[in-house]
């Protein structure tokens, strides 16, 4: 009785759900896009604040010194009037006391003078005058006389902390008329010094510039390292163009620099920048008390709904990531790799699609490895037969190719090459003297020592194999180890005369082999050598005939036992 199949749930079902999620990011960008708005809202806000402030304070100044200047010329205009009825208005002046009696009333005058053309004062002075004091108000008469009303720079004596502005106005008999003195007057900033302070609450920053950059009056010294100001933003747009302007900018360096909302309103008479500054921080601290609260409750939202969503997920998700770690196991070699069936409908069925492509998969390698085996063992074996072949033309070198092979192995493991490398130096071994076919019977099965011109023909033998063997691309590999075995560590070998590690790696190793199974072998022209004298002698010719690395690993593996050796047993005594 087969088993009854479980109702599955659809991947689309599972797909309308994450949709249904998903939803949250709708809320979210509506989160954000509400935050930007009440920002600009209260940005915009802000501005028109600052910037009323700075107008209002502007105007504010402008309106008490035109004042001060207004009060200053009807003084003058009295004095005009008493010139038509007194010989000496000015004297008149002095003994009634009409001066003292207006600043008295008017306390925005600490001094208060009345000079005739020759100087002389009738004074209102409601404080005691530091003696530098004299000096901007001699300047201030000598301008007036000239015929123009004066303002001149504030003055900051000790007298008179909060400072003053020296204003002076001409007294004229008539229109056009040269003056007959000055009405001069010291106008205190007190009223300006406490506008400042009562904009300057609640984290603004107010203060008064004039056109050279320099601070004149502020809510808080304390935040100006100087009264050389110019280096400020606003203050050097005020420098170049004295118009009114609101903006963003950063005020002061490094660690203490922040990021402010300014604005600046101009003053025609005296040309003055009124500058009110308020750290955005401060200014925005509503926006971010909302932006706090609503990203809270955005980002518990967002991890419920993303807790919803994981639950799913891995749920929907846990057979695809099996499936993916067994396809990642087989794409490694491991065909056997099954997967359970279970999960949505789809991805039962994906599933059982894979157990039987795994199956499909594994049956072919399967037959590839064994007609992969059965060609390298062919292969293997032509290599044997041809290098069995080239050894039978000299009854001396009958198994010699086989015999360098097996040593050529032995040294190639001892020196950490890997297998395809190694697999590349038993080849190059087997056919190391595949050339000796070009080579005259004659000369290979010479009894006797060659001549010189037999051996220099018998040194044609590695280009000669070499050039047989280059016909094959597939041995392209091999051709070094073929062409380059006879050559010599120090120079001098053949057919090139290499030296060094410019010779092949692999002709190095076969060079040793080559040699070890030369020297324990009877050959025409000299009998088998005792083993341990041959160890000895090969040893001794690293760095002069053989590469120093591979003779290492001759020793090695001798010492180690590894080294098999497949010559003829010669006694040591018999070298005598």
């Amino acid at each position: 009785m087969g088993v009854a199949r479980v109702p599955r749930l659809r991947i689309v079902t599972a797909l309308l759900v994450a949709l249904v999620l998903v939803s949250i990011v709708p809320l979210a960008l509506l989160h954000f896009n509400l935050i930007r708005i009440n920002r600009d809202a209260l940005e915009t806000a802000e501005k028109k604040y600052l910037k009323n402030s700075s107008v209002t304070l502007a105007d504010s100044f402008d309106t008490y010194i035109t004042n001060a200047q207004s009060q200053l010329k009807k003084i003058a205009d009295g004095i005009r009037l008493a010139s038509s009825m007194s010989t000496d208005p000015f004297f008149y002046l002095s003994k009634k006391q009409l001066l003292r009696e207006y600043a008295d009333a008017e306390s925005s005058f600490p001094v208060l003078r009345a000079l005739d053309r020759d100087g002389v004062a009738s004074e209102a002075d409601s404080v005691a005058l530091d003696p530098d004091v004299e000096r901007p108000l001699r300047q201030a008469y000598n301008a007036a006389m000239r015929g123009d009303a004066y303002v001149a720079d504030p003055i900051f004596p000790r007298s008179l902390p909060d400072g003053a502005l020296v204003l002076a106005v001409p007294v004229r008999p008539a229109e056009g008329q040269e003056p007959i003195g000055v009405v001069e007057a010291l106008l205190s900033l007190k009223f300006i010094k406490a506008k400042l302070e009562e904009a300057g609450q609640g984290g603004v920053l107010a203060y008064v510039v004039d056109r050279s950059g320099t601070l004149i009056l502020s809510s808080d010294a304390s935040a100006f390292r100087s009264k050389d100001v110019h280096y400020l933003d606003l203050v050097s747009e005020f420098i170049a163009h004295p118009v009114r302007i609101t903006k963003s900018y950063m005020r002061g360096e490094g660690k203490t620099a922040r990021r402010v909302l300014g604005t600046l309103a101009t003053m025609p008479t005296p040309d003055w920048g009124v500058i009110v500054e308020k750290d955005e921080a401060a200014a925005y601290a509503s926006v971010a008390q909302m932006q706090k609260a609503s990203s809270l409750l955005a980002v518990f939202s967002l991890l419920f709904a993303g807790l919803v969503a994981l639950v799913a997920a891995r749920l929907l998700a846990h057979p695809l990531v099996e499936l993916v770690a067994k396809v990642r196991s087989i794409a490694e070699g491991n065909f056997k790799q099954r997967v359970e069936v279970r999960g949505v409908r789809e991805l039962a069925e994906l599933s059982e699609t894979f157990n039987s492509m795994s199956d499909s998969i594994e049956k072919s390698v399967d037959r590839l490895k064994r007609a992969a085996k059965e060609n390298q063992e062919l292969f293997i074996n032509s290599v044997r037969t041809l290098a069995a072949a080239i050894d039978a033309k000299d009854p001396y070198t009958r198994g010699h190719s086989e015999r360098v092979a097996r040593y050529a192995v032995v040294l190639a493991r001892h020196m950490d090459l890997s297998p395809e490398e190694v697999r590349v130096v038993r080849l190059s071994a087997l056919l190391h003297d595949v050339g000796k076919i070009g080579i005259d019977d004659r000369i290979l099965r010479k009894p006797t020592a060659l001549t010189s011109e037999e051996f220099e023909i018998m040194k044609t033998h590695p280009a000669k194999g070499a050039l047989i063997m280059g016909q094959i691309p597939q041995l392209k590999d091999i051709i070094p180890g073929i062409k380059h075995h006879h050559e010599k560590w120090t120079g001098g070998g053949y057919p090139d005369g290499l030296k060094g590690e410019g010779i092949p790696l692999v002709a190095r190793v076969v060079a040793v082999a080559d040699t070890f199974d030369a020297m324990t072998t009877t050959r025409p022209y000299q009998k088998a050598m005792p083993l341990t004298y041959v160890i000895t002698q090969i040893i001794s010719f690293a760095g002069k005939s053989f590469d120093p690395a591979v003779i290492a690993a001759l020793d090695k593996a001798w010492n180690s036992g590894d080294f098999e050796f497949l010559g003829e047993e010669v006694p040591l005594k018999a070298s005598a």
